[in-house]
């Protein structure tokens, strides 16, 4: 067994220093181990496709422990690997565009993986890896979980990032059972209860806000659960729970992995680097965002109390695992967790009971091994026990080049590895966007644009206030200049203001900056479910284009017109107009998030009759409003 760790790489192909290159056919060229800093020096890659933000948890291992089911968002296929012989059994191409997300085992040998983007479930046979049917579920499938009640057939649940959950038969001929509308950004689902349909109830975490929604057997939501705010000792900053990457069943309940976004007013010095935490600030305290995870009650109750739960500067926690065994560093009954961060290409193992008892921002410390993995963990399993010590061993995918890695789980030592295959999928864009290739920093655009989209949360500046975090999404490309104040004329300038000064970046050449403004520019957004009332939405877009006069500024492909206008918020202050394409799964809404929706966005005191021409709307005028700027 080798025990030396995978030190950090990145995969270069068919470049020269300075020269754009696709990465299909190109031979494989490793790069230098000290990447160059200087602009005229940098290495820049073109995809010939170009990868999706990276979304995590896409890798299931299963019950027995003999296969490992990957989904390859970036290649839009599916592998089946025998982990036991460390053989690729079936590689499955999908349609373009699926991006294979999350995946569930049923109680039949059966592997079900949603499709991201194709709206649909495709149901495989764990065994031989053939596939056994491709079914529709929604516009944007996201988690799925699978339920055996003791009292019927097996069902899936599928939670959406469009708002619907949905209930499908496990059988491959199967259908719809049932579909509940919840609520926009719906993300992983875990399913508590006594085993009987009567006595069940799910936890559907939502993914920006970090909340949890529990809803009972009759489909009825009962209640929603935030983890706790944290206070960060010794600087007092404190922090708001966001963005929750992932949450898994554990015995008692869930976990999730989320990350923490500070609350207090932000000092932005634009002549010293890191003003958001960077390279000389690994504390919590110093960034502007932490990671952390939060257990939850069967109920969906939130279990880990305040000040607890915290796992330090971690970026990007994109998925982790949680099992029950005993390891040597462990107490014996300790439920042990792992959890990547895949930015850093680092992989952690820790147990509940320690983020549970103590929090490493203000402890200053870490149970359990921690080591670099590299090149871009984006999931993480407990695989089978090792023959000799009965360790559970742990099973890493990783993006770029596309593998399996099978680690000791004792100790993370490197037992073993699984190529997959597949055409290359590195690219400069999608790299700065989810890290600095120069140097390990504590932020990256990913931690405040997960996924390519926002956090839906208000950061505080001493000198301007509340400003919600901009959308990217299939909207920021030709809506120039940059920023809410419109001070930022085009990617270069946002790259130097934010990027190198604010997030402690090094200076980027300009091949690289538009590598990064042509890979945002491709962000696909988050799929529309079917319009309930198209009536509603006529009248509306009339209304839009009428008698309210948000056509005014919100015009053009973007829905903007690039210019900037004082809506009546406290001292008519001049804003940017925003694009309004996708507004349905952005809230809060306006700079400074003052509407939680886009009804209360109507508010007097969010901006009212200045901002339109909406003093003489009704209610029903603004039902139907909001019913044409939901289906944008």
């Amino acid at each position: 067994m080798r025990t030396h760790r995978l030190s950090f790489f990145m995969v270069l192909c068919g470049v020269v220093a300075g020269a754009v290159s696709g990465c299909d056919d190109d031979p494989f060229v490793p790069p230098p181990i000290d990447p160059p800093v200087d602009p005229e020096d940098q290495v820049v890659i073109i995809s010939k496709v170009r990868p999706p933000p990276i979304t995590g948890g896409t890798l299931l291992v299963s019950k027995t422990g003999s296969r490992a089911v990957v989904a390859d968002p970036d290649r839009d296929r599916i592998v089946v690997v025998d982990l036991a012989e460390g053989d690729v059994i079936k590689t499955i191409a999908l349609e373009d565009g699926d991006e294979p997300g999350r995946a569930a085992e049923d109680a039949s040998g059966r592997a079900h993986v949603a499709l991201r983007r194709g709206g649909a479930l495709v149901t495989l046979d764990l065994e031989s890896g053939e596939v056994l049917a491709r079914r529709p579920v929604c516009a944007a499938p996201r988690g799925v979980a699978s339920f055996q009640p003791t009292d019927g057939e097996g069902t899936l649940i599928v939670a959406c990032a469009s708002g619907e959950l949905v209930e499908i038969g496990a059988a491959p001929t199967a259908e719809i059972e049932s579909v509940t509308m919840v609520e926009p950004d719906l993300r992983d689902v875990v399913i508590t209860g006594d085993g009987t349909r009567a006595g069940r109830t799910l936890l559907v975490s939502s993914f920006r806000s970090a909340k949890v929604i529990t809803i009972g057997a009759d489909s009825q939501v009962m209640s929603d659960h935030r983890p706790h705010e944290f206070n960060h000792d010794f600087t007092g900053r404190s922090f708001a729970p966001t963005v929750a990457w992932r949450m898994v069943p554990v015995p008692d309940g869930a976990a999730m992995i989320h990350q923490r976004s500070a609350t207090v007013p932000i000092v932005i010095e634009e002549e010293e680097p890191d003003g958001y935490g960077g390279p000389a600030t690994f504390d919590c305290g110093s960034t502007i965002v932490n990671s952390a995870v939060t257990t939850f009650r069967a109920n969906g109750e939130t279990r880990t109390s305040a000040q607890r739960g915290g796992l330090g500067a971690v970026l990007l926690p994109v998925d982790m695992a949680v099992a029950d065994g005993d390891v040597p560093w462990l107490s014996s009954g300790d439920r042990h967790m792992a959890f990547i961060s895949a930015a850093s290409d680092t992989i952690a193992l820790t147990s509940i009971d320690a983020v549970e008892g103590a929090d490493s921002c203000n402890e200053n410390f870490f149970t359990g091994p921690s080591v670099p993995l590299g090149p871009e963990p984006i999931a993480i399993a407990f695989g089978p026990p090792d023959v000799d010590t009965h360790a559970l061993d742990l099973v890493v995918q990783l993006r770029e080049p596309s593998m399996l890695v099978v680690l000791d789980g004792n100790d993370l030592s490197w037992k073993s590895e699984i190529s997959l295959g597949g055409e290359r999928r590195a690219d400069s864009g999608h790299q700065l966007f989810h890290r600095n290739p120069e140097v390990q920093t504590t932020i990256s655009c990913a931690a405040c644009h997960p996924e390519g989209r926002e956090d839906g949360h208000v950061w505080q500046f001493t000198s301007i206030g509340g400003r919600r975090t901009q959308a990217l999404q299939g909207v920021v490309t030709g809506t120039e200049p940059f920023h809410w104040d419109g001070s930022l004329e085009d990617m270069g300038e946002l790259m130097t203001t934010v990027f190198e000064h604010r997030m402690g970046g090094f200076e980027q050449s300009e091949e690289r900056v538009a590598a990064l403004n042509s890979w945002v520019a491709k962000i696909p957004r988050v799929a529309r479910p079917e319009p309930i009332d198209a009536d509603a939405i006529s009248r509306g877009q009339g209304l839009f284009h009428g008698k309210a006069d948000c056509a005014g500024c919100h015009s053009g492909a973007k829905l903007t017109n690039n210019e900037m206008s004082a809506i009546g918020k406290g001292d008519n202050e001049e804003t940017q107009v925003p694009s309004l394409i996708g507004i349905r799964d952005r809230a809060p809404y306006m700079h400074d998030g003052c509407a939680s929706t886009l009804h209360a966005r109507f508010d007097a005191s969010c901006g009212g009759t200045e901002h339109g021409e909406i003093d003489e709307l009704s209610e029903s005028d603004i039902d139907d409003l909001v019913a044409y700027m939901n289906s944008l």
